[in-house]
C-alpha cells in the first residue's frame, strides 16, 4: 500500500480505493450523521472525480486497523456511503489500496453510483494525460486556457475552462467559460468555447479563439 507520504498527483489517486485517518473532515461530516463508531480508526472510501465540484472522497466503510494486519471493517454503510462526501483536501493521511487489496475488501463490486459522475462525452477527456499540466489541482474537468480573438487587437487572457467533450478526432475539445473575462472578447462566463493545443518559442498551451 502506498502512504500518503508520498505526494501523489490528481491522477494518481482518481478512481483509487484508500484507507483514511479519521480526519477533522472526515469526523465532522460522521458525526454530523451520528455515524461516528469507538471502535473505529480508519475509514475506507473511493476517490472520483465530480465534474462541478472536483476530486471527491466518498466514504463506504469504517475499519479498524493494525500493524501487519489487513483493515478490518466495522461496518459498511448503505448506498455505498451515499451523501457520505467531501473534497479530496480534506483527506489527510491515507493509504492507497491496489486492486488486489480493494479485491480481498470485497470493494469491486460494480459501483452503479459512479455513472452519475462519469458521462461518457468525458471519459475520454479525463483519460488524456497530455492535459494534466494544464488541469486545476483538485478540479480535474477544470483547465487553464488563454483566450485571445482573431482581429489580435484584444490582449489575451488566461481564463479557466470545464471540459465538457471534445471532437470526434480528438484535436479540439469544447467546455465552460468559468470566469468572466477582463476584456471583451464577446464571450462570458457560463458560455461555451472551442478549445485546442496552440504552441509558440514558449511551448504548448491551450487556446479559446473568439470572433471578436
Amino acid at each position: 500500500m502506498n502512504n500518503r507520504t508520498t505526494p501523489y498527483t490528481d491522477r494518481e489517486i482518481i478512481y483509487r480505493w484508500a484507507i483514511a485517518e479519521l480526519s477533522p473532515g472526515i469526523s465532522r461530516i460522521l458525526s454530523a450523521k451520528g455515524l461516528m463508531r469507538p471502535d473505529a480508526d480508519s475509514c475506507i472510501g473511493f476517490f472520483y472525480v465530480d465534474h462541478e465540484e472536483g476530486i471527491t472522497f466518498r466514504i463506504h466503510s469504517l475499519c479498524r486497523t493494525g500493524a501487519g494486519k489487513p483493515p478490518e471493517i466495522v461496518v459498511n454503510f448503505e448506498n455505498h456511503g451515499e451523501g457520505l462526501i467531501l473534497s479530496s483536501d480534506e483527506v489527510e493521511a491515507y493509504t492507497l489500496l491496489s486492486n488486489d487489496e480493494a479485491n480481498r475488501l470485497s470493494l469491486l463490486e460494480e459501483q452503479r453510483w459512479r455513472i452519475y459522475y462519469e458521462p461518457g462525452a468525458l471519459q475520454a477527456v479525463r483519460k488524456r494525460v497530455d492535459l494534466d499540466r494544464f488541469r486545476a489541482p483538485g478540479c480535474f474537468d477544470d483547465v487553464s486556457v488563454i483566450l485571445y480573438s482573431k482581429n489580435h487587437q484584444t490582449i489575451p487572457e488566461g481564463v479557466w475552462v470545464r471540459l465538457e467533450g471534445q471532437s470526434d478526432d480528438g484535436a479540439s475539445l469544447r467546455g465552460t467559460l468559468l470566469n468572466e473575462p477582463y476584456s471583451d472578447f464577446g464571450v462570458h462566463e457560463g458560455e461555451m468555447v472551442t478549445v485546442r493545443f496552440a504552441e509558440d518559442e514558449e511551448g504548448r498551451f491551450l487556446v479559446a479563439e473568439t470572433g471578436s
